[in-house]
């Protein structure tokens, strides 16, 4: 299913997507060649990975899977971020995305990225797209049938030319471009789920394609609590994404073009746990970019995007519940809060070839990021306070990048740096809880960062090659850790003013071998983190005496403050084995095996609290398993019958750092079939977890650090249980 590494054999149609007339080679620009894959005199097809702005996969020196849009639409799994987690070296929630709460997803590779922590970039199309205010990663944005290609770059060896975010890696998704064919999918299955997308397009002439994609999915949700803990007012999560795009490509010429899209994204959720609780996640972007062809080597490039968008969320709590007494109390209503934002940027580089330089690209990009989060707090029986926080992050980078390829000797050297510019201002929190005033202005900051990368690719004979980068990069703390505040009981969540970057040197070294149809691909890495990010509990035991730990909030008296925090130093090593094998025609298969050791190496939070260590050093950072296992098989079993199926497995794991929340162990199976009935006609389905798997996908909480003793106040949540869905797609 997956494509590892340097060349990809085999018969592919290539056909066009939006981000390949902008980001790709210049060579690739004409309608009749805006492609990204190329093909050698061998006939051996060579993907061009956008997520680089361009370069060739097999001219990386650091590890990539690229899967197609017929990989991903023949994957076992209903959505975009169930397709990523099966792809090796990436971990996300065992839980559907759209049942998930918008701050909690987790999303990583090489263990960069929790829930509270993310340091992944998502590109739609070239364009940043982790949620402006949370950092979170929201995949339900684009529908499996309007991928072109889904770019995985693993580690920050790309982040030379994306800056901010891309620390862990770089996970691209580029969409189809305009197609006169009208497609229509519909399919339906358990937990009340229906979904359907319909996507078309016309050629106006003149070199104008215009086109227009609609989609929705709904489910009532399985019951993520387990029975035993349910109290009468819970209930499964009720989602419904819906999804509207247009786009225009217009090429006058055959060194020209352009292209325009629009979309509207929206998720409702009702019951997270409680039946009172509800999300909804909207977000709004208009986006463009174009590319003039200078030469046959080089361009110009450019994009631009404006979005806005708001989360709202009503959290609920019963404060006599416990995993205990599960029937006990009665919930209500704790907070609701409206983070409403707008977001504007865009890029222009140079991208040519100068001699025995390829690969040059050149440029500079900019994005601003406005927010305003009010939130209001209630008892049982009474709104008590509201908390409103507002913020303006602005980041900046210049970069330049080439690869230097010697006719004498079967050697390249790329050579990237980067000058990141971030300013974080205007941030103020107010309010009032229970009669204390709230009211801070936030400290301006100024941060510049400079970022280097070197890497190396040797090619040998017999189809080996050795690859080695090192880089450095850096990540700025959201607006979520710096300025959300909210109370919750007696603990405080306070805004942190001192808040700092992250910055990371990496390194890592590989081979890859390809011969006929087996690749295979072997890499290790190590990453020294400095100013490592966590939510930390960072005093307790506030009291009058201690001013209610500075805080001066009097309906806090006995509780805890909690702050995001630069915890300490950490270091994320290990190593990653990909392969594919096409052991025969029309059947093939694909693993991976990937090993994370990431801990603290120092800490500022070592102190204990009633047993628990906020941060302790040298063990593994929470929601990082040590290692995971993925396999596949695809099977064409006649020209018009297609089976596949893909599994996981990997161990218990800490949900959290302070190692107080035990996560299952799991192996899990997704089965996918197709079959066409004729042209433009084809029936499919979908299971998951065709052995019914039970486990803790968020587990049992413990009362201190790497305890046993049950807490009965953390509530936990199952994986997705076995679920299948059947549909038809058909074109017009």
């Amino acid at each position: 299913m997956f494509r590892h590494l340097r060349a990809i054999r085999g018969s592919r149609t290539a056909s066009v997507s939006l981000a390949g007339l902008i980001l790709a080679a210049p060579s690739l620009i004409a309608p009749a060649m805006a492609q990204n894959v190329a093909r050698n005199d061998a006939g051996v097809e060579f993907v061009t990975v956008t997520a680089t702005r361009g370069t060739e996969q097999r001219n990386l020196d650091v590890s990539a899977t690229v899967l197609s849009a017929d990989q991903v639409m023949q994957a076992p799994q209903l959505s975009i971020d169930q397709v990523v987690n099966k792809i090796p070296g990436i971990f996300t929630s065992q839980q559907p995305g759209t049942q998930l709460h918008p701050t909690g997803q987790p999303f990583s590779i090489r263990g960069f990225g929790t829930s509270t922590n993310i340091n992944t970039l998502l590109l739609i199309d070239g364009i940043p797209a982790n949620d402006p205010f949370f950092r979170t990663v929201d995949f339900a944005q684009v529908p499996k049938g309007s991928v072109q290609s889904l770019e995985v770059i693993r580690g920050g060896g790309a982040s030379s030319s994306w800056g901010n975010l891309a620390m862990g890696g770089i996970v691209d998704v580029v969409t189809k471009q305009p197609s006169e064919a009208i497609g229509v999918d519909l399919s339906g299955g358990s937990f009340g789920g229906y979904n359907g997308q319909a996507t078309g397009g016309i050629d106006a002439g003149g070199g104008l394609l215009l086109g227009a994609d609609v989609s929705f999915n709904h489910s009532d949700g399985y019951f993520q609590t387990p029975e035993q803990f349910r109290h009468p007012r819970m209930m499964p999560t009720q989602s419904q994404n819906e999804n509207y795009r247009v786009s225009a490509v217009y090429a006058p010429d055959a060194d020209t073009a352009f292209y325009l899209s629009a979309t509207h994204h929206r998720i409702g959720e009702h019951g997270l746990v409680w039946d009172v609780t509800r999300n909804v996640w909207e977000t709004d972007r208009i986006a463009g970019g174009g590319s003039r062809k200078l030469s046959e080597t080089d361009s110009l490039n450019f994009t631009a995007w404006y979005g806005q968008g708001q989360m709202f969320t009503q959290n609920a709590s019963n404060t006599s519940y416990t995993l205990f007494t599960p029937t006990a109390g009665t919930p209500f209503v704790s907070q609701t809060e409206k983070v409403s934002y707008h977001h504007d940027g865009g890029s222009l580089f140079y991208k040519g070839e100068w001699g025995a330089l390829k690969d040059i690209s050149i440029g500079g990009d900019i994005r601003n990021i406005w927010a305003h989060d009010p939130l209001n707090l209630f008892s049982a029986t009474a709104q008590t306070g509201t908390l409103v926080a507002d913020a303006k992050h602005q980041f900046q980078g210049l970069y330049a990048q080439a690869t230097w390829k010697p006719e004498s000797i079967p050697l390249q050297v790329t050579a990237g740096v980067r000058e990141d510019f971030w300013q974080a201002v205007d941030g103020a929190l107010n309010g009032n809880f229970r009669g204390s005033n709230i009211s801070a202005a936030v400290p301006d900051q100024n941060y510049d960062h400079f970022s280097p990368r070197l890497g190396v690719k040797y090619f040998l004979p017999e189809g080996f090659d050795l690859r080695a980068a090192v880089y450095s990069n850096f990540a700025a703390p959201g607006m979520n850790q710096m300025y959300r505040s909210f109370i919750s009981g007696t603990n405080y969540t306070t805004y942190n003013a001192n808040l700092a970057p992250q910055t990371n040197l990496g390194r890592e070294v590989g081979i890859d071998w390809v011969r006929d149809d087996f690749h295979l691909s072997f890499t290790l890495y190590d990453n020294s983190l400095k100013k490592f990010i966590d939510f930390a509990t960072v005093q307790s035991g506030c009291a009058a005496a201690n001013n209610y730990c500075g805080t001066g909030i009097v309906g806090i008296a006995g509780g805890s403050l909690r702050q995001y925090v630069n915890a300490g130093n950490a270091t994320l090593k290990g190593f990653e084995l990909l392969g594919d094998w096409s052991i025969l025609d029309g059947l093939a298969v694909n693993g991976g095996v990937s090993m994370t050791d990431a801990y603290l190496t120092s800490s500022n939070y070592t102190t204990p609290s009633a047993g628990v260590i906020p941060d302790p050093v040298r063990q593994q950072l929470g929601q990082v398993p040590r290692w995971t296992v993925t396999g596949g098989v695809n099977w064409n079993v006649t020209e018009d019958l297609m089976l596949s199926l893909t599994g996981k497995t990997f161990p218990a794991f800490w949900n959290n750092t302070s190692h107080t929340q035990l996560n299952s162990a799991a192996t899990l199976f997704d089965l996918g079939g197709s079959y066409r009935v004729r042209e433009g006609l084809q029936l499919y389905f979908v299971a998951q977890n065709i052995f019914g798997r039970t486990y803790y996908d968020q587990g049992l909480a413990v009362t201190t650090t790497n305890g046993s003793t049950v807490s009965g106040s953390t509530i936990p949540a199952l994986g997705i249980p076995f679920n299948m869905t059947a549909g038809v797609r058909f074109a017009l």
